[in-house]
């Protein structure tokens, strides 16, 4: 009976030890949890801020075809974002839920802003956006873990080319 007891008490400490080492079933896989953590973050800052900064564009911009473009950027972003929030929900990945610094302080300038002028600062935004956007699911189809993720970027990053395509040739005054 004493030996079965020493054994018992020998169990414990290694019961603990895989216990802290097994993660719930509901948190995301560990091999690929950094990056899709990441992947998540960045491009949902980014939908997220073409869409706020594509409606302050509908309101003060200038130019007909620069209010037609940032209305099929509040179209389309709105839609990509509703499609990253359910993933990143079936993974268990939180998204970001404000725009980041830099995005919130180009937004208040831009709302500050008319005319042409404004055209111009906020199509330069989405050049530089669109870019950075475009770069993020090209290195990212690499670092992601879940098939889920793997094929939102194959389908985004055409889109995203569109768009970016589409702001290079908006012609500003």
């Amino acid at each position: 009976m004493k030996a079965i007891s020493n054994i018992a008490l020998l169990a414990i400490p290694f019961a603990f030890a895989v216990h802290a080492q097994t993660k719930p079933s509901n948190m995301p896989s560990q091999a690929g949890e950094n990056g899709d953590a990441t992947f998540v973050q960045k491009a949902g800052e980014g939908g997220m801020a073409e869409v706020e900064l594509s409606k302050v564009a509908e309101k003060n911009a200038k130019s007909a075809d620069v209010k037609k473009f940032a209305t099929q950027m509040v179209h389309d972003h709105t839609a990509n974002n509703k499609e990253l929030a359910t993933i990143a929900a079936h993974e268990n990945i939180p998204v970001p839920k404000a725009l980041d610094s830099e995005h919130a302080a180009l937004r208040d300038k831009l709302q500050g802003m008319k005319g042409a002028d404004f055209d111009r600062a906020y199509v330069d935004a989405m050049r530089s956006d669109h870019q950075k956007m475009d770069d993020l699911l090209k290195s990212s189809q690499a670092t992601v873990s879940t098939e889920e993720l793997r094929t939102f970027i194959k389908k985004t990053e055409p889109v995203v080319e569109h768009h970016l395509s589409m702001a290079q040739n908006l012609k500003v005054e």
